[in-house]
């Protein structure tokens, strides 16, 4: 009997995972939009490049404050409506910044969006440890956030084209438009996802306010978000400026560009779901070695654009998919851990802090890049500064993963 409920149990969570990743795909598709649009925001509101730094953090800016307590929503309230309300919330930023009418207005919008879009990170991480089994979490991870990417591929194909013929408000209602699907046809389907609460099945059992901050007591922890700081500040610079770079450096045209961008995106799916399940079946004691291995991809990967900044496309875009391996497909392994860290009763308020460390260093990231950039006038530079800080990543993660790793489930506060 309990043979016949596991197996029926099977293609339930598996099914669950396939509507959540297509909707996080969906929502990807909208705030992703805004790095392959950068080109036509760039003309539109004759911005300089240092201004333009600002558009990818604008939409990150809300998990500062929101990226915990909707950490908390999910735990307590359970994941289907704290994620398909944070894609609504995303919809509606986006939708009004399709019609803002200066460029102030334009990222105070985006900002409203990002508010939703804070939320729905530490809801897939709750929902993947109710789902999944430890020896499962690796891939149910990474092919959650390969919906990420491939949302960010789809993006890039179609958004650069579309504001060419239309104009980039078209590209961003676009965005808001794919972001509203799962709203509207996702409550029904995700229906048998727990409810967060009931997994503690007492409320005395849910953390206090101070227990909350448990883990800014325990040292690896705090190494292991700050290393996700850095590793955030990477990611969003190559969102911000990769676009810019192929057209300055590399002479392509607005969709040569976005075909880049697509590139990096699709190299980023692939990573997710290769190191996700390469950390479910080798080393599952000790993911942070798959950390280590990202870092050093990207380090010298970003030394590559430094010094050789080709422009044959065939080469160009390979870098731009191995570039993406490295930037983007260390974050399904990142949230792994962090939610197996906060264990069966605070996955959600870890898997929010995991965000909101990553998310000050995707508004940290793009400033930084562009006032090297700016400073300098040499994108070698900047990019020679960032390939230093992915080589951070990797020694940090050598040396202090082995502490990162034990701290796991065992230090979980009983509050």
């Amino acid at each position: 009997m309990g043979g016949s409920a596991a197996s029926a149990a099977l293609p339930a969570r598996w099914r669950l995972l396939t509507i959540l990743t297509t909707s996080y795909g969906a929502g990807a598709f909208g705030m992703l939009g805004l790095s392959p649009l950068s080109p036509s925001l760039l003309d539109g509101f004759g911005l300089t490049r240092f201004q333009l730094a600002f558009i990818v953090p604008a939409i990150y800016v809300g998990g500062l404050f929101f990226s915990l307590p909707g950490g908390r929503l999910a735990d307590r309230i359970g994941v289907r409506p704290s994620f398909l309300g944070g894609l609504a919330v995303g919809s509606a930023g986006l939708l009004a910044a399709a019609l803002a009418p200066s460029f102030p207005f334009f990222l105070g919008c985006l900002i409203v969006a990002g508010v939703g879009w804070s939320v729905v990170n530490p809801a897939l991480g709750r929902a993947i440890v109710d789902l999944f089994p430890v020896r499962e979490r690796g891939i149910a991870m990474g092919i959650k956030q390969m919906g990420l990417t491939l949302g960010g591929v789809a993006s890039a194909l179609t958004l650069p084209a579309i504001a060419a013929a239309l104009g980039w408000r078209a590209g961003i209602g676009a965005c808001a438009m794919i972001l509203a699907l799962p709203v509207a046809l996702g409550w029904r389907p995700l229906a048998d996802l727990r409810h967060g609460a009931a997994l503690a099945g007492d409320v005395a059992m849910e953390p206090t306010a101070a227990g909350i901050w448990w883990w800014a007591r325990n040292p690896a922890l705090v190494v292991f978000f700050s290393t996700g700081l850095v590793l955030g500040m990477v990611q969003a610079a190559v969102l911000s400026y990769l676009p810019i770079f192929s057209i300055q450096v590399l002479g392509f045209d607005k969709i040569g560009a976005g075909l880049l961008v697509a590139c990096s995106q699709a190299g980023g799916a692939v990573a997710r779901l290769a190191l996700g399940a390469a950390s479910d079946r080798w080393l599952v004691g000790q993911r942070t070695v798959w950390l280590a291995i990202t870092g050093a991809l990207g380090a010298g990967l970003f030394i590559v654009y430094a010094v050789w900044p080709v422009s044959v496309p065939a080469i160009a875009g390979a870098l731009a998919f191995a570039t993406g391996v490295g930037a983007y497909g260390w974050v399904g392994v990142f949230f792994v851990i962090s939610a197996e860290a906060g264990g069966p009763r605070q996955a959600g308020l870890l898997s929010g802090v995991a965000y909101a460390s990553i998310v000050v260093g995707l508004l940290v990231g793009p400033p930084a890049f562009g006032l090297l950039l700016e400073g300098s006038d040499s994108y070698a530079t900047a990019w020679t500064v960032f390939a230093a800080l992915s080589a951070l990543v990797t020694i940090t993660m050598l040396t202090a993963g082995p502490m990162i790793n034990r701290s796991g489930m065992s230090d979980l506060p009983r509050t």
